[in-house]
């Protein structure tokens, strides 16, 4: 088990080698609430000039970065995950903290705006202000990215942050915390507490979160919006996807396979853009399925670094997996790859067109399982992807622009990446939330940095004449002026 609860402490194990690698003390009501009264009422933060803000986050970027072998070592610890994995975690939230710190410089700065043809003695514009508190859930999947992310954006908008991370995997926040208070200050405006989804609850019903970011499942997701509809707090929501991958009889079948491979297996499988389904168009089914199937049985889940996939890290998560396989072992056909070391390390596999009704094809797997189906036509392709409901990321693999373009167009996801995989969420300029199940709101870019603000429209009068033409006091002439001004102004 990879962790367990003693004297009221949270005992992680790595599911890797099963050994204890440490411990955190779990946050009672008491400290939740004591320290959401502290974030409501501290303002140091808040009244930094922008400026300041992205220049902290900025050098916590690079304090980050000079403590990343201890960061790195603590998330292998925790997660059992691959070198490369990790390297491409860290990469990511650099990448993101140093790009974020860049953009909100513009970005949340007051924005101009027309005030029209008619008020050109007005002056139109647009104040990004913050919300207060941001009560952020993160996942276990990637412990430093998702969740900071959404704390680097919600901090750069200028609001104080409360953040629990999962009871899976606590210990990479704690020294990315500990590395905060020692070389930044502003202790209080980033804080956090630990436990399972009742001290998450705590957060979601507290009058005093202004906004709340979670990342996890759609059954999670949709409870926190009915709790945040009560009151209509903000959330923003990044939940499960069923992402699918296209490939058109036209596309560059090696690179359709090794993408299918990296997006597939990437982590285990475990990231809610992991692609799922692959969609194959009929003409070049057999050839797509033959070197996808060729190239799987040579991959290995293990604990040497050999091995290029690492262990599930839930057991929850491991039972779903095995419940949605279970289930089609004798309707379709099931490629394996290899395991090795214990149960939480489970074989890659490709599933070949699972029935319609199946687990497998309606629901989130969340591991190392790819299938793999067939389409006649266009129309097929669109009604078997939106079955399921779920719209987060996406892939399509062709050479013909039309035709990715008209496909692109009738998709209903988020995010869509054009023979490429993936990668769409790694770019910190491009928005990144998903549509139906897949959640609700936005993240990273401009659109993220404005989803942690009050938008506040200013129009301000430039010039002091006594009357308005507007005004009821308004003499006849002038009225008549002003109808013949609007008839010329909009006549073209």
């Amino acid at each position: 088990m990879p962790i367990s609860i003693e004297n009221n402490k949270i005992i992680i194990s790595s599911p890797s080698t099963l050994e204890k690698v440490g411990e955190v003390k779990i946050s009672s009501i008491k400290d939740v609430e004591k320290k959401l009264n502290i974030a409501s009422n501290y303002k140091e933060w808040t009244s930094l000039p922008l400026s300041r803000r992205c220049s902290l986050i900025n050098k916590f970027r690079k304090v980050v970065f000079n403590n990343k072998k201890l960061v790195e070592s603590i998330i292998e610890s925790e997660t059992g995950k691959k070198d490369f994995v990790i390297f491409a975690e860290t990469l990511s939230f650099f990448d993101h903290a140093k790009s974020m710190s860049k953009i909100a410089r513009t970005a949340l700065k007051n924005s101009k705006r027309n005030s029209g043809l008619l008020f050109k003695n007005k002056k139109a514009y647009v104040k990004y202000e913050p919300l207060g508190v941001v009560g952020i859930i993160s996942p276990w999947n990637f412990s430093l990215a998702t969740a900071m992310k959404g704390t680097i954006e919600g901090l750069l908008a200028g609001n104080n942050i409360v953040l629990k991370p999962s009871e899976y995997t606590p210990l990479t926040i704690e020294i990315i915390k500990k590395l905060w208070d020692e070389n930044i200050g502003y202790n209080d405006a980033f804080q956090i507490v630990h436990g399972d989804g009742k001290v998450g609850s705590i957060l979601v019903k507290s009058d005093l979160t202004d906004i709340i970011s979670f990342t996890g499942s759609t059954k999670v997701g949709l409870e926190i919006a009915k709790i945040c509809s009560e009151t209509l707090k903000p959330c923003i929501l990044e939940l499960g996807g069923k992402d699918p991958m296209i490939v058109l009889k036209d596309a560059s079948m090696k690179r359709a396979v090794e993408s299918a491979l990296y997006a597939g297996l990437f982590n285990a499988g475990q990231t809610c853009i992991s692609t799922e389904e692959v969609f194959v168009e009929n003409e070049i089914f057999d050839e797509f399925l033959e070197s996808l199937s060729a190239k799987i049985k040579s991959i290995k889940s293990g604990s040497t670094q050999n091995d290029q996939l690492g262990p599930i890290i839930t057991p929850e998560n491991k039972q779903k997996i095995n419940d949605h396989l279970n289930e089609i072992k004798n309707k379709s056909k099931v490629i394996y790859g290899m395991s090795g070391d214990h149960d939480n390390f489970i074989a890659p596999a490709i599933v070949v067109e699972p029935p319609e009704n199946s687990k497998i094809v309606n629901e989130e797997t969340f591991g190392p399982v790819i299938s793999v189906r067939s389409f006649k036509n266009e129309d097929d392709l669109i009604n078997k992807i939106h079955k399921t409901g779920y719209g987060l990321s996406s892939s399509i693999f062709s050479n013909n622009k039309k035709r990715i373009n008209r496909i692109i167009s009738r998709l209903k996801f988020g995010n869509v990446n054009i023979n490429d995989a993936m990668t769409s969420y790694i770019i910190p300029s491009l928005p990144y939330g998903g549509e139906g199940k897949s959640g609700l709101g936005k993240q990273h870019g401009i659109e993220g940095l404005r989803s942690y603000c009050r938008v506040k429209s200013i129009l301000e009068n430039r010039f002091n004449f006594i009357d308005e033409p507007a005004w009821w006091n308004r003499p006849k002439i002038i009225e008549k002026l002003l109808r013949k001004i609007v008839n010329i102004i909009f006549r073209f």
